[in-house]
């Protein structure tokens, strides 16, 4: 799959249609420099970029965004943790990870 392609896979979901494309595009190239120390095998090595991509999106921009809601009830207006800001794409990213055969440890940082 093409740089391109993934862009256009991580632009397409809501969370991340704001992000500009070329932030999107430092973080796939990123992603892919990270995914070279893991021996991912070629089928999952797409997803793998894309999800780690997106991890990257969320601790670069979207994580410094306004992450709480008002919601209003009958009593009064409260203010809660708002749930669709989490990084999913970690979870999944690491849950892939699991499916290659790394365990608790075999994650690496940047």
């Amino acid at each position: 799959m093409t740089d391109d392609a993934i862009s256009k896979l991580i632009i397409g979901l809501p969370k991340y249609a704001k992000i500009d494309v070329v932030q999107v595009a430092s973080a796939i190239a990123d992603a892919k420099e990270s995914i070279k120390g893991y021996q991912i095998k070629d089928g999952s090595v797409d997803r793998a970029i894309r999800l780690y991509a997106c991890h990257l999106l969320f601790v670069r921009i979207l994580k410094h965004k306004e992450r709480f809601q008002t919601v209003k009830a009958e009593d009064g207006t409260y203010t809660k943790f708002d749930k669709t800001m989490d990084d999913d794409a970690w979870a999944e990213f690491k849950t892939l990870l699991k499916e290659q055969g790394y365990g608790q440890y075999g994650i690496k940082f940047l």
